[in-house]
């Protein structure tokens, strides 16, 4: 089968119908409860960087029977490849898979680790990547909360005492800007993977630059922050994004305390006024999605409480690229 490198960029209309074809008979297998995604979502997931600054090449096979997608993150983050491989379910167990691998390798001289995310545990994409060598090094629980079948009195949670409330969207307040920063890089201190990846440190100008970015990207950000009463520094942030090519999906980024306030219920407070805001000013807005580290539980407790179900477990698969290179090079690993 012919493999050809793919820019999504310039794409013709019908290759990124066809493109959106696979991705939903794809969905529909390894994604029972999802609904399909729609043409723009589709298209802009495979337009967009997985992570911040990364570059990326696609590959297709046949008659976009399969895709693969490479990206390079760059920065802190040289020398790792995070890779992506979608096979339409009449054409798995063929070897359409291994030979888009094999068709992106040479784009992964240079790198170290090779990291495939966002994989269902024990799904047929985890599989394969077992198979390859592959191992765990993250598991995440995704959860989803749909908007109109949640009573809005849920969302009526009191802000702890000696704590008040602040929101925006897009550009943070200047004179909030140090502690704002501060406080969400206390996601550092969220329970441990083993990812290779490292989510950069958030500074002051990390976090202008980050916004310029989701702006220049048509990316809506709402913040909301937990502010000290007694000093009027940030303590506490939850952040979600709504990206333009899926108006309808809220995606809920990071929640984090500082460690010295935690144990209050801000975490729950601040994200109850991030969805009381939310369902006044975009109504548009019909379910929110979250992944949250497996293992922090109080989290996975707090997102139920607000509304939100379990859909699945998520693991984050890694091999380094030379044990990658030697098993494409010694068997066949159909999928």
């Amino acid at each position: 089968m012919r493999i050809r490198s793919f820019d999504p960029a310039g794409a013709s209309e019908p290759d990124l119908a066809d493109y959106h074809a696979l991705r939903s008979a794809a969905d529909v297998v390894d994604f029972p409860r999802d609904p399909p995604p729609t043409y723009g979502a589709a298209i802009g997931r495979l337009r967009d960087a997985p992570v911040p600054g990364a570059v990326s090449r696609h590959w297709v096979a046949g008659r976009f029977v399969g895709s693969a997608k490479v990206s390079l993150p760059g920065g802190d983050n040289a020398g790792l490849a995070i890779v992506g491989v979608v096979v339409h379910p009449e054409s798995r167990g063929r070897g359409v898979g291994t030979e888009l691998l094999r068709a992106a390798l040479p784009a992964l001289h240079g790198c170290r680790v090779a990291i495939g995310s966002h994989m269902t545990q024990d799904g047929s994409g985890a599989r394969w990547t077992e198979r390859l060598g592959f191992v765990v090094t993250s598991r995440a629980v995704l959860q989803r909360l749909t908007v109109g079948s949640v009573p809005v009195h849920v969302w009526d949670v009191a802000v702890p005492p000696g704590y008040r409330l602040a929101r925006w969207t897009g550009a943070a307040p200047a004179d909030l800007l140090d502690s704002y920063a501060a406080a969400r890089d206390a996601m550092h201190d969220a329970p441990a993977n083993r990812l290779s990846y490292r989510v950069p440190r958030w500074t002051g100008p990390v976090i202008r630059a980050s916004e310029r970015e989701l702006a220049s990207s048509g990316v809506e950000e709402r913040v909301v922050v937990a502010i000290d009463a007694a000093d009027g520094r940030v303590i506490g942030v939850t952040a979600m994004r709504i990206r333009p090519h899926s108006p309808e999906i809220g995606v809920q980024n990071d929640t984090s305390v500082l460690a010295a306030h935690r144990g209050h219920g801000l975490g729950r407070a601040m994200k109850a006024a991030m969805m009381r805001r939310l369902v006044a000013e975009r109504p548009d807005v019909e379910r929110i999605m979250t992944t949250t580290a497996a293992d922090n539980t109080y989290m996975i407790t707090v997102n139920h409480a607000l509304g939100y179900d379990t859909l699945r477990t998520l693991v984050t698969t890694e091999v380094p690229v030379e044990k990658l290179v030697e098993a494409l090079a010694s068997r066949q690993v159909p999928r």
